[in-house]
């Protein structure tokens, strides 16, 4: 049997921790780079500015500020203030979690339709998680050690309480946010609307959650204890982002469903098929648009029979936005079920005909 306590170990578990440190930072470093774009477009406004974008900035940014902490005391060449090191990489850690939550929270809040007793129970969750780990910042202690060459987090087994009550509310936005959406949908459709709003990004990070929390309970050693909470903060951060860039893409009309149809005439029989595209759109939304499509083939548009010529066939594009065809998007009655908390203006369908 293992001996957890044995310095061997510790030291071995240690090497695996700061692996595994590295490899999650590359990959939070490698998503914060190719989504820049996104936040460009904020700054020059060429995306309608939000609120709402300063926490979505705040969360990108608090946790490069984290990944950067945890590269410095991992690979410092000399002895640091490892207490210091260790309220820098809490401070940017605990910030980019409030955020995370608060995006989730947001998305709660916008599917029960802005409901005041789930906005203040919201806040209040938030809000004592910050309590908590205020608290915890406190108490932190760190110390340099001389065969690591790196400092060492002490009393990790403390964190233990920070982490289920994050694990809480997560699984609490969790059921907030998919009670919601059932509550005006059934069936299938409250699941693809689930999927659409971002729910599984939250799933994704409780689950991740979990992992700090069982190892925490079984507290079999310093490096154990910490192994896994980095990557959930990490994890938290990413799926809040990513829902957070994909709900503002749709609200503002850059994915756009359309109808592609055909009727003949003398049959009377009609063709469809539905199509996607992502449109970028310079100039605030003014200037030239850029677009990509996916589509499901339609066929032929003409149909022939022997001895006879080609029908007249008239062919037909309609298009619009997304939310003003998608059955499930109708589910939601009115503009609250955006991400932002301020009134969205309403945009009105787009149509567009093309006649051969």
């Amino acid at each position: 049997m293992v001996d957890w306590q044995d310095p061997t170990t510790i030291l071995s578990e240690f090497g695996a921790f700061v692996k595994l440190i590295h490899v999650v930072d590359g990959i939070y470093i490698w998503e914060f780079i190719c989504n820049l774009s996104f936040e460009w477009s904020l700054l020059r406004r060429r995306r309608q500015w939000r609120w709402t974008a300063a926490l979505y900035i705040a969360c990108r940014v608090a946790t490069l500020a984290q990944v950067l902490s945890d590269l410095v005391g991992l690979n410092v060449m000399g002895q640091i203030d490892c207490r210091l090191w260790l309220i820098f990489l809490l401070v940017f850690g605990y910030a980019a979690t409030a955020l995370s939550l608060s995006l989730y929270a947001l998305r709660s809040v916008a599917v029960w339709q802005r409901s005041m007793p789930i906005t203040v129970f919201s806040v209040a969750i938030i809000l004592t998680n910050i309590g908590v780990w205020i608290r915890y910042v406190i108490e932190a202690q760190s110390q340099w050690v001389a065969v690591t060459q790196s400092c060492s987090w002490q009393g990790t087994h403390k964190t233990l309480l920070n982490n289920i009550l994050l694990l809480g509310t997560e699984v609490t936005l969790i059921v907030l946010m998919a009670t919601g959406i059932y509550s005006h949908n059934r069936g299938l459709r409250a699941f693809k609307i689930m999927y659409r709003e971002g729910l599984f990004w939250l799933i994704i990070a409780a689950a991740v959650q979990t992992v700090p929390v069982v190892f925490l309970v079984l507290n079999l050693n310093e490096a154990m204890n910490v192994m896994f909470i980095i990557p959930s903060v990490i994890c938290t951060s990413i799926g809040a982002t990513r829902m957070y860039r994909a709900l503002s893409d749709r609200q503002a009309g850059n994915v756009l469903d359309f109808w592609e149809t055909s009727r003949d005439e003398t049959t009377g029989e009609i063709r469809f098929r539905r199509q996607t595209q992502v449109v970028t759109r310079t100039d605030g939304g003014h200037g030239a648009e850029t677009a990509s499509t996916t589509a499901l083939p339609m066929g032929r548009l003409v149909r022939t029979q022997p001895g006879s010529e080609e029908r007249y066939v008239e062919r037909f594009v309609e298009r619009f936005e997304a939310h003003a065809i998608d059955d499930d998007s109708v589910s939601m009655p009115d503009a609250k079920s955006g991400i932002d908390m301020e009134d969205d203006d309403k945009l009105e369908p787009e149509w567009v005909a093309h006649a051969k």
